[in-house]
């Protein structure tokens, strides 16, 4: 598993360097979708959904953290951009950090400068690790994934192969470390609904439906 992560992030990292050898230079202006979700509410199949539809890129936790990983010893990532676009990037980490009262340490350094690599390149989907609040100066569509609980009880449980017990614990610990990562390196609220473009109850609306209504809103941005 490990090594087809790898493997996917060389691929990525040759695509990037292809078109950084285009003529028309990278700018602002790409397409991004973060999503963030609620345990169990089926966010990671609409992340992965919508890469299928749109071709975007899905970046979700475990490149990301393999990609934080990589660029500890090494800017090859990084220099995937241009030299001005790596400076950009510099500035919006900077910026971030004095917005937010940051007191950042290696990892996050790196967590922002890979989010905003990415979102620079564009033509992404990525999932989770606070994607929304690290990449506001550049042009996203901020989605968040939400369902009953009663429901995402039921979906772990069955996914899983738990009992009702630990689908339960598995869901609240699960919601409460990643709003413990939000506050931790952005110092956010990841259920205030004024952080997200859109906001899909998957209770009411089917992966597909959600899809579509993300693909009708990145059309309209």
């Amino acid at each position: 598993m490990t090594r087809s992560i790898h493997k996917m992030i060389e691929e990525q990292m040759k695509r990037w360097e292809f078109e950084k050898n285009r003529p028309e230079p990278i700018t602002a202006a790409t397409n991004v979708v973060t999503i963030s979700r609620e345990s169990g509410s089926r966010g990671q199949e609409v992340a992965e959904r919508l890469a299928q539809k749109t071709g975007f890129n899905l970046f979700h936790h475990e490149i990301l953290e393999a990609m934080i990983e990589t660029s500890k010893n090494s800017r090859a990532l990084l220099e995937t951009l241009d030299e001005q676009n790596i400076n950009i990037i510099d500035d919006i980490v900077s910026s971030i950090v004095n917005e937010h009262h940051l007191w950042p340490d290696e990892y996050s350094k790196l967590l922002l400068r890979i989010l905003n690599t990415i979102g620079k390149h564009g033509n992404a989907v990525i999932l989770g690790r606070g994607a929304n609040f690290a990449l506001k100066k550049l042009k996203t569509l901020k989605v968040r994934i939400v369902a009953p609980a009663s429901m995402r009880q039921e979906y772990i449980q069955k996914t899983r192969g738990l009992s009702q017990d630990d689908a339960q614990k598995h869901m609240v610990s699960s919601d409460a470390n990643r709003s413990a990562f939000v506050r931790r390196y952005f110092h956010c609220d990841v259920s205030d609904p004024s952080n997200y473009d859109l906001i899909l109850n998957t209770g009411t609306l089917s992966v597909d439906k959600s899809v579509q209504i993300i693909q009708c809103a990145l059309s309209e941005s």
